[in-house]
């Protein structure tokens, strides 16, 4: 299995995005959510025109990529002193593969090279529905920690109930901590 990671740049890949959102989602949250609430979170976050927004706004979408098939996406965005992880979605035939781990992995070398500039960054950090236990588990095992609570009005009538949850970045000294 070949895995890479390629920054959604073009209105092809846009596109490849935001079909990728809503064969995951509704097949993902259709036990969490009414089908009513995925269709107006999906218009609202990953139609093609709020992703080109969210990217003006610097989130930048990367295409995860088994044997250079799109296997899910990532987007993330940099703060002030973490990096926040806004989406990852792995699509169902690909899942218990090992493919977040090596995403979390990928944002790690990025964020510990100094020569990139990130030095400030030390920690990432995303929110995750709080009857998500499946999601929960995995960024647990991948060594996020809960850190609190909250519930999003995100309009429409819907609130989302989510835990923030994070994790440090490790240092190139330490390399590869999660699960230990």
């Amino acid at each position: 299995m070949r895995f890479d990671m390629m920054p959604v740049a073009t209105e092809k890949q846009i596109l490849e995005v935001e079909e990728a959102a809503r064969n995951v989602w509704h097949n993902y949250y259709k036990d969490v959510f009414s089908t009513e609430q995925i269709d107006y979170m999906l218009e609202k976050f990953q139609s093609r025109e709020a992703m080109k927004k969210q990217m003006s706004d610097g989130y930048i979408y990367y295409m995860i990529l088994v044997d250079q098939q799109l296997a899910g996406y990532m987007c993330v965005l940099v703060q002030s002193n973490y990096l926040f992880l806004s989406r990852l979605y792995i699509k169902a035939e690909y899942r218990r593969q090992g493919l977040a781990k090596k995403t979390i992995s990928h944002l790690d070398a990025i964020f510990i090279k100094p020569e990139l500039g990130f030095t400030h960054i030390k920690k990432i950090r995303l929110r995750v529905e709080r009857s998500n236990s499946f999601a929960i588990n995995v960024y647990e095992h991948l060594g996020f920690r809960k850190i609190r609570s909250e519930d999003t009005d995100i309009g429409g009538g819907y609130v989302c109930k989510e835990y923030i949850m994070e994790r440090p970045i490790p240092s190139a000294e330490q390399g590869d901590t999660y699960g230990k």
